[in-house]
This record gives structure tokens, sequence and C-alpha cells, in this order.
């Protein structure tokens, strides 16, 4: 049963397919998990590093299906608990591996013209702008995600593995759609879960 939130920032969670090939039970899942060096300042010095158990049978009520995913937005939340909500559905924060599955979530899941918190976390090079050198909760390959996506980090913006591990992308703005922000992670933005099937 999920919970509504209210609080000033939301969160989507997705369901992912099973045994579909990748690095674990879930397809491109954990193939490049986030290292342990990965550490919120902001947030006690927590590291992300939950793994899947399952795949969801089916969409749960209220998630929205898209091809081998279920995704709901879940409620405002900091980086730390949003990702700690989906992982009680056995989910991650969503981390987009192309830019129509991207464009299908923002019209069919977000529901709002706001900053939302997107599962990418730290980097492998201690501070960089490249996003092909950032991990994801699900442990996805950005190397991979990003020749699809094309995105990049806001002049100015970068993440690292203490201070700045998380970014967000702004729903409904080309501006700022494919051109992410840096952030400490504690603030509230909007997140959306995804959970895989299986």
């Amino acid at each position: 049963l999920l919970i509504g939130v209210t609080s000033a920032a939301n969160v989507i969670c997705t369901d992912y397919g099973k045994d579909l090939g990748g690095g674990g039970a879930f397809d491109g899942y954990y193939v490049r998990p986030v290292p342990t060096n990965c550490r919120f300042q902001h947030r006690g010095n927590w590291s992300p590093q939950f793994r899947i158990k399952e795949g969801q049978p089916q969409c749960k009520g209220g998630w929205r299906k898209w091809k081998n995913k279920c995704y709901f937005e879940a409620g405002g939340r900091n980086w730390q608990d949003g990702e700690r909500f989906c992982n009680q559905h056995q989910a991650h924060i969503w981390q987009p591996n192309d830019r129509e599955e991207y464009q299908w979530v923002e019209q069919n899941v977000m529901r709002h013209n706001n900053w939302y918190f997107l599962g990418t976390v730290c980097n492998s090079r201690g501070q960089t702008t490249n996003p092909a050198d950032f991990f994801t909760a699900s442990g996805e390959d950005m190397r991979q995600i990003q020749q699809k996506l094309n995105a990049r980090m806001h002049p100015g913006h970068h993440i690292n593995n203490h201070s700045h591990p998380c970014l967000m992308s702004h729903r409904n703005n080309n501006s700022w759609r494919w051109q992410y922000h840096h952030q400490h992670c504690h603030e509230g933005r909007h997140v959306v879960c995804e959970a895989p099937m299986g």
C-alpha cells in the first residue's frame, strides 16, 4: 500500500524487468554499483547501497507501466528519504535510460512543473561535469546511458562524492530538461521511483 506524501517535493518510483541480462537479476541493474566512498555529507555520510531483491509481478495501484517498468510519484523528499521510500517498494529513484523514457515519464507520471531528483549519484573522478562518469542508485551504467541521453551539467555545476553527490532535472522546461543542476541532497525536491517487474 502506497502512502501519500504532502511536502515540498515529490517522488516517483519505477518497477524494472527481471532476469533479462545485465549484472544482476534485473536488466542493466548493478552492473556499475555505487562505490562505498560515495557519502552524502549533508545526510550523516549515508551511502546508497540498497539492492532490489525481487521484481514486481505487476504494477501496483497508482503506479504507471511503460515497457518493463512501473513508475510512481511518491511525494516530496530529500534524496535519501526518497531513495529509502523507493527501496521499501523494491525500487530506486528513477534514472532515465534515454530521452524517450524521460519524456514518457515527464508526461505520464510527473505531476509538477518543478525540479525532480534523478537517480544519479557521485562520480568516478572525484568531481566532474561529465554524466558518463556518474553512478546511479540502481547500478545502471551511465557510460552507456549518456550515449542515448546526451545530457550535460549546467555551467558551473558538477557532482562529487560528498558535498554535491546528486543532481536534478526540471519538468517541462526545455532549458533544464537535459541540463542538470547539482544539489547537496538534503533539500526537498520531487522524486520518481523506478521498480523492476519480474
